[in-house]
């Protein structure tokens, strides 16, 4: 896919999200992950990365902005150091 095809991707709605977030606390990463999104229904247990932990967690979001709602909800939680 060529990167212009890309950056005119559109993402129908409602839809599967997943994020990866990552931490440098497993249990308390987790924890988060469930106060930010208590809705997810999939979580894959965590990986390791040197000293981060890093977990992905599945949720069904219905618009853009409420992904960019839970997207930021995430951001702003002081055990999690960064999302993709």
């Amino acid at each position: 896919m060529e990167r212009q095809e890309i950056k005119d991707a559109k993402i129908e709605y409602p839809c599967t999200w997943e994020f990866c977030v990552f931490g440098k606390d497993k249990e308390k990463l987790h924890d988060a992950i469930k106060e930010c999104l208590p809705n997810h229904f999939d979580h894959k247990h965590s990986k390791s990365h040197k000293s981060f932990h890093s977990q992905k967690a599945k949720v069904m979001v219905n618009s853009e902005d409420e992904r960019n709602e839970l997207y930021k909800k995430l951001q702003e939680h002081p055990e999690i150091k960064y999302i993709l």
